[in-house]
């Protein structure tokens, strides 16, 4: 039973920033954001922030949504219009709490935008934890950035929420990556890259995440049973 997710996702100061800033655009505005496991908690090193925000918004300046018969489109409405304004009444609530919009915050509007459910992907900075944007889960395209300064606290701070079903960091130490993807409570996790679910790889969370997995040997635990038998 997979229950959805408020991932983290933690670039480090060692991390190739145009690398860190293209698995944010990933773990974020995949399926206009209408992903269980996407990093919406981006975790940024405090000397980085002002780079990293001009990264992140030069991408999504390069999004093209629109007809979704286009080849060339590759964001598209949300699912229902009840859920566009479920996502957009977060959105209020992150300018009402005091995070600061770098792009988006709206409907998007224009030709070809006035008979779907259209959010603008959203990224909000100047993010801290307590806010309802980084404490619940949207299911929408908002990118929230939080700034941190030590790799403790990152960690720390990234395990604090109720759920637990992805996290990845963006690093390009090995030792650096064994040692913080082992602290992360989170039932799937990726490193230097987001989002890729192999067959055989089991997928499922931790916390308020879920019970159990799916996918690889392991589904195999949910339709049989353990026999004991001693001769």
């Amino acid at each position: 039973m997979e229950l959805g997710g408020k991932s983290p996702l933690i670039v480090f100061d060692d991390a190739d920033l145009d690398l860190a800033a293209d698995i944010a655009m990933m773990a974020n505005f995949f399926s206009s954001g209408q992903v269980c496991t996407n990093g919406t908690r981006v975790f940024v090193p405090a000397k980085f922030k002002a780079a990293f925000e001009q990264k992140i918004v030069e991408r999504v300046g390069r999004i093209r949504a629109g007809d979704l018969f286009d080849e060339s489109t590759n964001f598209g409405p949300l699912v229902s219009f009840p859920h566009r304004d479920n996502v957009l009444r977060y959105i209020a609530k992150g300018k009402e709490e005091g995070a600061r919009v770098l792009c988006g915050g709206d409907v998007l509007k224009g030709e070809g935008f006035d008979n779907g459910a259209w959010v603008a992907p959203t990224v909000f900075t100047d993010c801290t934890d307590e806010m309802t944007i980084v404490r619940e889960e949207i299911f929408g395209p908002v990118m929230s950035i939080l700034t941190y300064e030590s790799e403790e606290e990152a960690l720390r701070r990234a395990n604090d929420t109720d759920y637990g079903l992805a996290a990845g960091i963006v690093t390009a130490d090995l030792n650096r990556a064994h040692r913080a993807i082992h602290q992360l409570e989170a039932g799937i996790c990726w490193i230097n890259t987001w989002g890729e679910s192999p067959a055989e790889m089991p997928v499922g969370g931790y916390k308020h995440s879920g019970i159990g997995r799916e996918n690889g040997v392991m589904t195999l635990q949910s339709y049989t049973q353990v026999k004991s038998i001693q001769v």
